[in-house]
Formats: C-alpha cells, sequence, structure tokens
C-alpha cells in the first residue's frame, strides 16, 4: 500500500507546524542496500578490468557516458522501489559522473572536478567509489584542468537534469524525492588540489582560492537551478558540503565566512527566489556552524551524526525553530547490526528530543553500504508507532 500522506506530512514538517506523524526519510543511494534488501549477491563488472582480454573493452564500456547514466539511473529506480516498499516519507536524490583512466598497472575513477577515486569493491561486490586525491594541486594545474574539461562541466549539467526528471517522472507520486545537488562547492573547491595544499593557498595566494570558488559556485548553481527546474513540485531542495570532522569544523568559522560565506548565500537567495527552502547537508560536529547555517539562509540541517557527538536535543536548544532538523540515528553500530529495542530506543528519544511543534524529520545519519533494510523498516515502524501527534513522551 503507497503511504498517501507522504507530501502532506513533510511540507507541514518543513514550515514548523505537526503533521500527522512524525515524517521518516531514507538516505538509500548505496547499490549494496538493494542487493541486502533482496537477498542476491552481485557480480561486480570491475572483475573485468583483471582479464587481459575484457579490461580494455570494459573501460571503453564504462566510460560511455550512455551507459553509465543507463546504469546509475537503474539503480536508484530499485532503492527508490525499496523506500516506497518500507513506507518512507521521503529519500535523497543526486547525480554523480565518473570516468574510469588506467594509472600505471591500476584503474582509478576520476571526475569532472579533477578528483582521483580508488576502485573498491563493497562487501557485497557492488563498487564504491574511495577518494584518495586530485590532480590540480597547482594553480596551473587547475587553470589547465578546467579549459580541458569545460564540455564535461556541461554535459555533466545535462546529464543531471534527464537523471532528476526521469526520477520525478516515475516516483513524484510515491514518494517524496528530495533533490541533491552534490558534491558541494567547499568539497569541489579543496578535493581537487588536496587539503593541505587548498589551506597553504588560503594564507598564500587567496586570490587563487576566491577564483576557484567563485568557478564552483558558479557551475553549483547551475547544478542547482537544473534540479529545480527538473522537479518543479518541489517545495525544497538539498545541497551539502562536509564541513565538519568528529570534534569540530574543518576550517575556521571565520575562514568559512570569509571564502565560502558568499556563495551559499547566493544559492539560498536564489533557491528562496524559487519559492522553495535549502536543506543544508554536512557531516561532522557543527556546533560551531549553527549560527552561520542560519546566517547564510538555510533552512534546515541533515544529517546530525550522533557518533559526532550532534545530540537532537542540544542542537534544537540552540537553533530553536529555525532549522528543520532531519536525522540523526547511527550508520556505524544501530542500523547496521542494533536490536529491534535498541532502534525503538533511539527513534523515541530523538522524537522526544526534535519532534514537539514541528520541523523533525527523522532519517538516518547517513547513506552506508552496511545499513540493513531490516532494521530500517523497524525505524520506521518505530517511528509510526511513536511519532504520532500531539508527541506523548
Amino acid at each position: 500500500m503507497e503511504n498517501q500522506n507522504f507530501k502532506e506530512r513533510i511540507l507541514t514538517t518543513i514550515n514548523h507546524e505537526e503533521p500527522d506523524q512524525v515524517p521518516v526519510m531514507s538516505l538509500l543511494c548505496e547499490p549494496s542496500n538493494a542487493t541486502r534488501y533482496h537477498g542476491k549477491g552481485s557480480t561486480s563488472y570491475f572483475n573485468y578490468l583483471k582479464k587481459p582480454v575484457l579490461k580494455e573493452i570494459t573501460k571503453l564500456l564504462m566510460n560511455w557516458s550512455w551507459i553509465w547514466n543507463m546504469d546509475f539511473l537503474n539503480v536508484y529506480k530499485r532503492l527508490l522501489k525499496i523506500a516506497v516498499d518500507l513506507k518512507f516519507d521521503a529519500n535523497w536524490m543526486w547525480y554523480l559522473l565518473f570516468k574510469l583512466k588506467r594509472e600505471k598497472k591500476f584503474y582509478q575513477w576520476w571526475d569532472v572536478w579533477g578528483r582521483r577515486w580508488d576502485l573498491r569493491v563493497d562487501n557485497y561486490g557492488n563498487p564504491e567509489p574511495y577518494y584518495v586525491g586530485g590532480y590540480c594541486n597547482t594553480e596551473e594545474k587547475w587553470d589547465a584542468w578546467v579549459e580541458n574539461h569545460a564540455s564535461l562541466f556541461d554535459k555533466f549539467i545535462r546529464y543531471a537534469t534527464k537523471f532528476h526528471k526521469a526520477i520525478a517522472d516515475e516516483f513524484g507520486k510515491k514518494i517524496y524525492v528530495l533533490n541533491f545537488a552534490a558534491p558541494g562547492i567547499f568539497e569541489n573547491s579543496w578535493q581537487p588540489m588536496g587539503f593541505t595544499e587548498f589551506v597553504k593557498y588560503m594564507y598564500e595566494r587567496p586570490k587563487f582560492i576566491e577564483r576557484v570558488v567563485e568557478f564552483q559556485t558558479a557551475h553549483f548553481l547551475r547544478q542547482v537551478e537544473a534540479i529545480c527546474k527538473a522537479h518543479s513540485k518541489n517545495e525544497m531542495v538539498l545541497i551539502g558540503d562536509d564541513l565538519g570532522y568528529k570534534t569540530g569544523p574543518l576550517l575556521n568559522p571565520d575562514l568559512l565566512e570569509k571564502f565560502l560565506g558568499p556563495s551559499y548565500r547566493q544559492i539560498a537567495e536564489f533557491v528562496h527566489k524559487q519559492d522553495m527552502k535549502l536543506i543544508f547537508h554536512s557531516c561532522g560536529n557543527l556546533y560551531k556552524l549553527l549560527d552561520k547555517f542560519i546566517d547564510w539562509g538555510f533552512d534546515g540541517l541533515l544529517t546530525l551524526e550522533p557518533t559526532a557527538s550532534m545530540e537532537l536535543g542540544r542542537v534544537r536548544e540552540i537553533v530553536g525553530h529555525n532549522l528543520v532538523l532531519i536525522g540523526n540515528l547511527d550508520v556505524t553500530y544501530l542500523l547496521v547490526r542494533g536490536s529491534k529495542k535498541e532502534i525503538e530506543d533511539a527513534v523515541k528519544k530523538a522524537i522526544k528530543d526534535a519532534a514537539p511543534g514541528g520541523g523533525f524529520i527523522l532519517s538516518p545519519s547517513h547513506n552506508h553500504a552496511d545499513v540493513d533494510p531490516i532494521r530500517l523498516q523497524w525505524m520506521v515502524e518505530a517511528a509510526h508507532e511513536f511519532g504520532k501527534y500531539p508527541i506523548q513522551m
């Protein structure tokens, strides 16, 4: 049976009003989640890269954008079907584009922004990218990369638009698809050159970093605009940048304000002009940035990572109802191998801490290859049992 009230539930919540029950959002995006749900193994096509006769044709096929886009879309369709079956109200959704390149004796992925990714396979035989560095660790290399890949930047926007439209057309009446523009401006700026070089250049060549951020902001704005148009009936859009690690922000908040603050305000202003709300995703310990998020114009925050000491009750006390909160069930243990009672207790605590008055969507704290769909089902069932308004805990 389809969840007919999902949209009303989400919209009431993001307006900081109380719906019939606390909405539940999935962050399904890993192929392994579908593998585990269906109980079927997966044969990775990366195995063909080890075979002398097949490796070059395999690389050619994997770099063919038509095949990549078809496969990427089909994976997400399977995952959204699972989210619908599990009776989630919403699921995040983003488009990525990787290309394959041979590095000496090994193969690596690379993306349009100039990042390198190791070819890895998860525990279920599915491809899993792992960031290892970038190609643009000098100003000259960065300029050359942008010039040489201008057409691919344009193609990325076209492909992302088609992907989000296809998803919206098929699933828009079944689940709230929260379009996610990612990776974000900060990650796209520092990862192609490496964090050490990025920070060094902030002090030694600030004009260079300003130019990089300006370029990434312009391209990111095109991406946000594309996904807004692709699903024009949606009332919010999600962007992301990992600004924190386990104990605090990756950069001094004043540096973030100086180099990234104007970009985030620009994105927020654009989204609000579309009469949409802007949800921001970041991992890590973000207490020192909560006031920045409000000042930059964000309307909500996801994922409130519990293993980085992000406590829902404390966050709600700090931000009040200036931010919609989305999260924060643990994906390192709880939704991987936690007991049903542990999950129920975590759901009840999250609802008690953040749901009164609306403005809270329960979800995992992130996507993860080892998240167990059965435990996601327990999470949804607990939310339906204990999350009815008015909250009685």
